[in-house]
């Protein structure tokens, strides 16, 4: 395995700073750890969070039906309307537990789809929607707590290692792309658990990973870059104030550490 960016001293690229637009009941809303019963409302137009966001500078959009994760419901409609709403990339998340669910959220405008129960449960439906839109286009969801993979909306513990789960869907269905959240941090602004990403940030042939959990601060942007991370979602410490698009793209910019001038590399594509 490769030695991450600031292990090694070399300078690494930027990250892409990706605001969360969680929506549930219509209303753009953030979580603590991921419990429905500790939600904190932030808006009534996911649309318009989603115009702000792009306005300060955001690259993508992360957005997430919470209804549809927890099987409560759906806000196809308010989702639909980000996407319309945006020039920006948008990834969309939340109950796309099938093949033919995640084929209709790419369909209705999405530019990525993020997949969490289906990818760890039915890998051969896995396999047909990364033959369907295309790598790049198809997001895992690793959704774990202390190590283990959680699913259906963090409700049900899979017990399966996060770690040789991404190896194996990397190595096995070529999955190239995951989102990684560490549900114990989620919403607490704790920081970011560093010590998981970064170990799947160097799994042996190469996987874009975008860090989800915990940011309190852009110091914490630049710890997952340094980690390796491809991309950093912002959530309640965005809605609450305590960090900025702005703050977070110049950190995002920077190398490691120990080197901060702040020159940007150029957008973080893959080639």
């Amino acid at each position: 395995m490769a030695d991450s960016p600031a292990a090694s001293g070399e300078r690494r690229r930027a990250i892409k700073v990706i605001p969360a637009v969680d929506i549930m009941d219509g209303k753009v809303v953030r979580l603590y750890k991921g419990d429905p019963n500790k939600k904190t409302v932030y808006g009534d137009s996911p649309a318009e969070a989603a115009r702000r966001w792009e306005s300060e500078g955001a690259d993508m959009l992360h957005v997430v039906d919470l209804d549809a994760t927890l099987g409560s419901g759906s806000n196809a409609d308010a989702v639909r309307g980000v996407v319309d709403a945006v020039s920006i990339p948008v990834q969309v998340a939340g109950g796309l537990r099938t093949v033919r669910a995640a084929v209709d959220a790419a369909g209705a405008g999405a530019d990525r789809i993020v997949v969490g129960t289906l990818a760890f449960s039915d890998r051969e439906s896995l396999a047909a929607l990364v033959r369907e839109l295309g790598p790049q286009r198809v997001v895992v969801s690793a959704d774990h707590l202390d190590g283990r993979i959680v699913t259906r909306g963090w409700q049900s513990n899979t017990g399966l290692d996060m770690i040789e789960s991404v190896a194996s869907l990397h190595r096995e269905v070529g999955v190239t792309q995951y989102l990684l959240t560490s549900v114990g941090r989620d919403g607490t602004l704790r920081g970011p658990d560093t010590s998981y990403m970064g170990r799947a940030c160097r799994i042996s042939g190469g996987i874009d990973v975008i860090a989800s959990g915990g940011i309190s601060h852009e110091r914490d942007v630049a710890a997952v870059g340094d980690a390796g991370a491809w991309g950093v979602i912002l959530g309640r410490a965005l809605y609450d104030g305590k960090i900025t698009i702005p703050a977070a793209k110049r950190m995002a910019r920077r190398g490691p550490a120990t080197d901060g001038d702040g020159e940007k590399e150029g957008d973080p594509q893959r080639p």
